[in-house]
């Protein structure tokens, strides 16, 4: 059988003149017993030869079971985990890394960073949860604080844990109470672009009227139009690096056409005749340019200073303002500052577009297509709600059907 204990402190051959085994350098140094000789498993010594014989026993088990974790390695605390290993292997863009190290530094870490992985259970992620909602954290920011935790330990198994903490109690998960997606009724479309300064309204055109995210707006150019198609191609988005802008491919690397509306057509040209695109040269990142490392765009949506839109700045500076004139949130405290309003921004431009594509008859891999959605599943999982009731239809095309027979 594989491993074996050695006795540190007493060689395993007796003297050939006294009959005893004699003592060795170590004597009396350290623990006494130690466990080796099994296979991709580091030595481990014990004061105890029972403490020895139990572990060995135990570790031979594990490992026919591919269950074997070295508890010293599952000692490694969660703070330490996240800050030497699991956070300098991401490689997230800058828009998604920012606000991932925000929840996790301010929400998970300060509870349980000070655990041993491996010592994370039901009770700690209970006590977790609870104290999310006593401070006030909203459902949806925990929940993806959630799915980070679920992330971070979903990474160590199999080397420092055994199981997840978080998926094996995936009943604690804070749920949001309403998910489903909100589109924007006319009246509000039509206040919150009359809230915004007036070379800032196509940017809800582009979300409302061509589906567009954030950063694929303000990375618009007008040769992206098609008329003779009767397309927008989306191939960009603008996106900061903190303090340095750059562009990239839409979100899941691939570029797309979008059908395009008369009415954001004429929107686009206006738009254009008002203020002339201004023509900028910056880097580009990861695939696609034809792997060119800089990309020379004609943007259509610029600042009152011809310069790029930094989209941070252009949600608190222009966006809630905009909304808060609408009566769509709470106007700015100057202590408690804007209140959180994620429902409310550009995103709910693009539930509005899926809503009357929908609503019209489109079908729902077309919409996946025009969103950039990696699936249809997705699509339909978000905005089922949006789709019209068939039930008439399937009645009227049956009854048609029989008697027709």
């Amino acid at each position: 059988m594989a491993g074996y204990i050695e006795d540190r402190w007493l060689t395993k051959r007796p003297d050939p003149d006294t009959g005893k085994r004699r003592r060795t350098s170590r004597y009396g140094q350290g623990m006494r017993w130690r466990v080796a000789g099994i296979p991709g498993v580091r030595d481990r010594s014990f004061e105890l030869l029972e403490d020895a014989k139990i572990w060995k026993a135990k570790t031979l088990t594990d490992m026919k079971r591919q269950e074997f974790i070295d508890e010293r390695d599952g000692a490694i605390t969660v703070r330490e985990y996240v800050e030497t290993i699991w956070w300098p292997a991401r490689r997230d863009p800058v828009g998604t890394a920012g606000p991932m190290k925000s929840k996790i530094w301010n929400h998970l870490l300060p509870h349980i960073g000070h655990f041993p992985m491996n010592v994370v259970d039901r009770e700690h992620l209970e006590i977790l949860v609870a104290t999310w909602s006593d401070s006030g954290l909203g459902d949806s920011t925990a929940e993806v604080i959630w799915i980070h935790g679920t992330s971070i330990f979903k990474s160590a198994v199999g080397k420092r844990v055994v199981r997840n903490p978080f998926s094996e109690n995936a009943d604690l998960k804070p749920k949001p109470g309403d998910t489903k997606a909100r589109a924007w009724t006319r009246e509000e479309a039509r206040d919150i672009r009359a809230g915004l300064a007036d070379r800032y309204r196509i940017f809800p055109d582009l979300g409302i009227g061509g589906g567009l995210r954030q950063g694929e707006r303000f990375g618009f150019d007008p040769g992206d139009i098609d008329e003779e198609a009767g397309v927008l191609h989306v191939r960009r988005q603008l996106l900061w690096d903190p303090s340095k802008p750059y562009f990239k491919l839409p979100k899941g690397r691939k570029e797309r056409d979008v059908p395009l509306a008369p009415g954001l057509l004429r929107a686009l040209r206006e738009h254009g005749e008002k203020y002339p695109p201004v023509q900028v040269t910056l880097p580009w990142h990861g695939p696609g340019n034809g792997g060119r490392p800089t990309a020379t765009v004609n943007l259509l949506i610029t600042t009152h200073f011809g310069n790029r839109v930094h989209a941070s700045t252009f949600n608190r500076k222009n966006l809630k303002p905009a909304l808060a004139a609408a009566g769509l949130i709470t106007p700015y405290d100057e202590e408690e500052g804007w209140e959180p309003s994620r429902g409310e921004m550009s995103q709910r431009d693009r539930h509005t577009f899926a809503s009357v594509q929908l609503k019209g008859g489109e079908d729902p891999v077309s919409v996946s297509h025009w969103m950039g959605h990696s699936s249809p599943v997705i699509t339909l999982t978000t905005y089922v709600h949006f789709m019209p009731d068939k039930d008439g239809r399937g009645r009227t095309a049956v009854d048609a059907w029989m008697l027709a027979g």
